[in-house]
């Protein structure tokens, strides 16, 4: 099976497309998809959602760095981590449940408010 790269004829292609759109503003990757409707997918989807992006070398060099941006695997809803295991990363012993999100649940920030006052 081959695997398919973008070309350097293509590369020149891309940019000299992307350099003839209004970078004064900076524009979103929506931005650039909207004035160049022949982007890349997947070029595109590389790019971050929020971004401005204020050149095709900016457009170019974010797309290169997308796999260093990634924040770790996905481990589902109920992912089945020990607490030794996370201890010895370093981490926390257990999240357990978070009283924020937990009907009844409370937080104790150490405030008279947060605290039962002993009976007088």
């Amino acid at each position: 099976m081959q695997h398919q790269q973008e070309q350097p004829d293509d590369l020149r292609t891309l940019a000299t497309n992307l350099a003839y759109l209004d970078w004064r503003h900076g524009l979103t990757r929506n931005d650039i998809k909207s004035a160049y409707p022949g982007f890349p997918q997947s070029l595109y989807l590389r790019l971050p959602d929020s971004k401005r992006f204020s050149s095709p070398k900016d457009v170019l060099q974010s797309a290169r760095l997308a796999a260093s941006r990634a924040e770790g695997d996905f481990l589902g809803a109920a992912p089945d981590i020990p607490a030794s295991l996370s201890v010895e990363e370093g981490g926390p012993p257990d999240w357990g449940a978070s009283p924020l999100v937990t009907p009844g649940g409370a937080i104790d920030s150490g405030s008279a408010e947060d605290r039962e006052e002993p009976g007088v």
